[in-house]
């Protein structure tokens, strides 16, 4: 509500998607809509915070008797993995905000060049936090998916304990990946190989789920109901963003890569592709369950169909004019 305030009060944000400054500093945004902007963001994130808190606690201390924690629902798994990564996320964010507050307020220097700050310190700190956010909103997809593959396809879930263990080497690992988001930075061949081999690292677990999936599937009595159709239509798709993000990873070629339409298409390959497939399919198992019927079975194939197909389909565009640069 706070951000959507700034469009009537006093103008809106207009210092892009993250704010980097210094276009997001005093001087060049001086409007009250920017303020709305860190505000905004800033309670947003700190109740995502008390969210994650109160997960984790649930999950830990208030289980039903009997109920170990190798034998919980994948789906609390990934629900425990992302709210661990959010308390450990969501602080760097709230810090790093409320220094632009104080930049742009009290008149401080933490990220403008004169009086001793530096921008990429706030480009360090924002992805620092942004990086993990995306694990963030996919991990409880994948705990979606792996509860839809193993029901519909009546099987038990293959490698249960490789997928509690991916889950949560995911979670870590998203803190040591950041630095892929600006290669170009000129921190140095170093610090750059080290990044590119903890991305490549965290495609491993990555890689462990998908076909974890695949074996659930193998000789599996599969029913095609909607969920499970936005789940296949999930694998292609997720699989095609991950292999781009592998190729992100390899620093020299993402010199070439960077702020392309190549980097865009994995993102949104990964993001709709994961997430928005794996909510469709969490949203259409709790209907199946609530009504007891598939009577909307035809048009269920038809939108994953239509899914998978747009969304691979303006990938491979992007990917091909980001790789002509």
């Amino acid at each position: 509500m706070m951000f959507n305030m700034s469009f009537v009060i006093g103008g809106s944000p207009d210092a892009g998607w993250l704010s980097y400054p210094p276009l997001s500093e005093k001087m060049f945004s001086g409007g009250v809509g920017q303020d709305f902007y860190i505000w905004g963001i800033q309670i947003s994130g700190i109740g995502s915070l008390m969210t994650g808190i109160n997960f984790i606690v649930t999950i830990l201390k208030m289980r039903a008797p009997g109920m170990k924690l190798m034998k919980m629902p994948m789906f609390t798994w990934s629900t425990l993995a992302s709210c661990l990564t959010i308390i450990m996320a969501f602080p760097i964010l709230t810090v790093t905000l409320a220094l632009l507050f104080i930049d742009r307020f009290l008149g401080a220097h933490f990220f403008t060049l004169d009086g001793g700050g530096n921008p990429m310190m706030y480009i360090n700190l924002i992805w620092m936090w942004g990086h993990p956010e995306v694990y963030i909103v996919v991990l409880p997809a994948f705990g979606i998916f792996s509860e839809v593959v193993a029901t519909f396809a009546r099987k038990k879930l293959f490698g249960y304990k490789s997928m509690v263990f991916a889950l949560m080497s995911i979670s870590i690992a998203s803190f040591f990946t950041w630095a892929h988001h600006f290669f170009t930075m000129g921190s140095g061949a170093n610090v750059n190989a080290f990044f590119a081999i903890t991305t490549m690292i965290i495609a491993i677990p990555t890689g462990v789920k998908v076909f974890n999936w695949l074996f659930t599937m193998y000789r599996g009595r599969i029913s095609f109901e909607q969920p499970m159709m936005w789940t296949v239509a999930f694998i292609p798709c997720f699989v095609v963003g991950g292999m781009t993000g592998v190729l992100l990873s390899v620093a020299p070629a993402d010199f070439q890569f960077h702020n392309s339409y190549f980097l865009i298409a994995h993102f949104h390959q990964v993001l709709i592709g994961g997430v928005a497939f794996g909510y469709f399919a969490g949203c259409t198992t709790g209907g199946l369950k609530c009504s007891g019927s598939s009577s909307t079975q035809g048009s269920a194939n038809g939108l994953s169909g239509l899914g998978i197909s747009a969304s691979t389909s303006a990938s491979c565009l992007s990917i091909s004019s980001g790789s002509w640069g």
